[in-house]
């Protein structure tokens, strides 16, 4: 009974907290994280009514493209491998991690990185290979390859929950750094 009660709690604080993490200004030391928190700030009205404005929309997914051609886009982005494959890129064959965004609840309750979503394709070597596991968190430092398409960025909403998803790309790994888990 009291974990259900403390589960009911939790959730309606996350669905409290949607309007909140719009209006106050946040502190990050992840760049993706602090830039989608200045957009946001700068365009309040962006989504009135469920409704995203397309103009501002249009801008966001412009913006998001931009950042991700920027060399501190990944900084200190927390990231998950989903999957580890072989395949061809550009006519090699390559090793790919699949990483993407995740949320996590021991983060403060106004943090965006709850709500963003990201797939970055990541060119690595057999050594890098060695280093990752699926599932587990790690930060990355990479080179941009390929930049994803302006049309997979776009805010999200379904039932109670919004997102930014900021679109896919494929980068080169530079390094791997892992997540301490707490």
């Amino acid at each position: 009974m009291r974990v259900s009660f403390g589960l009911i709690l939790l959730m309606f604080l996350f669905s409290c907290s949607g309007d909140q993490k719009q209006t106050e200004e946040l502190k990050s030391n992840v760049v993706i994280e602090k830039k989608l928190s200045e957009f946001i700030n700068q365009h309040k009205n962006w989504v009135e009514n469920n409704e995203a404005n397309p103009e501002t929309t249009d801008k966001f997914q412009r913006e998001v493209i931009h950042w991700s051609n920027e060399p501190d886009f990944l900084q200190n982005m927390p990231l998950q491998v989903e999957t580890l494959k072989d395949t061809v890129e550009s006519g090699q064959p390559v090793k790919i991690a699949v990483f993407t965004g995740y949320s996590d609840t021991t983060r403060p309750l106004n943090s965006l990185l709850n709500y963003i979503q990201i797939t970055i394709n990541g060119i690595i070597s057999d050594n890098q290979a060695k280093q990752l596991e699926k599932g587990q968190h790690y930060t990355i430092q990479a080179s941009l390859q390929r930049q994803g398409k302006r049309a997979d960025v776009k805010y999200i909403q379904v039932a109670d929950f919004r997102g930014y998803d900021l679109g896919k790309y494929t980068f080169v790994i530079n390094s791997i750094k892992p997540l301490k888990t707490k």
